[in-house]
């Protein structure tokens, strides 16, 4: 039996649109922003043949880590063999494994992640991979270490003024 891992991998990277630019256009309409720090979920299709299924942004406001951009694209999944678009989705998806890898690997770096979501699928995901509803609509937490309600709220009001990333 095949590990996950042997086929599928969340990488980072340092230049997005080379790997994801197609995803994230054809998920978001514009552009992929050249900042923050570039998670792609890759398949390896073959020797030398690596496909981008999903793609998230980690930027930086001070403390927190800023989570946009997150996507995935159905079309790359025709590269994926059956079984393993199963194992991908048993595990949880793409882009859950692109939440999770940001929250665990870069843990270390933040205080604290918030994501702006407005798309319900999103969403759903999001809440699964650890993402809490703050009292901002679209505006989600993730506190990954103990902090005092009241410096939680001073974050998340930070956040906000930012207005949606």
């Amino acid at each position: 039996m095949t590990r996950l891992q042997d086929f599928y991998r969340v990488v980072e990277v340092s230049d997005g649109d080379f790997l994801a630019g197609e995803i994230f256009r054809h998920k978001l309409g514009h552009e992929l922003p050249d900042r923050g720090r570039h998670l792609i979920g890759c398949y390896r299709a073959g020797p030398f043949r690596f496909v981008p299924l999903g793609y998230l942004q980690i930027g930086r406001h001070e403390t927190v880590a800023l989570v946009g951009g997150g996507c995935t694209d159905g079309r790359a999944f025709a590269h994926v063999d059956a079984g393993h678009a199963a194992a991908i989705r048993e595990a949880g998806g793409v882009l859950y494994s692109l939440l999770r890898h940001a929250f665990t690997r870069m843990a270390g770096d933040f205080e604290a992640f918030f994501g702006y979501c407005g798309d319900a699928r999103a969403e759903e995901v999001d809440l699964q991979a650890g993402f809490e509803y703050t009292r901002y609509k679209h505006l989600l937490a993730h506190f990954h270490r103990p902090i005092e309600a009241q410096r939680k709220q001073a974050l998340t009001e930070a956040v906000y003024e930012l207005g949606p990333f």
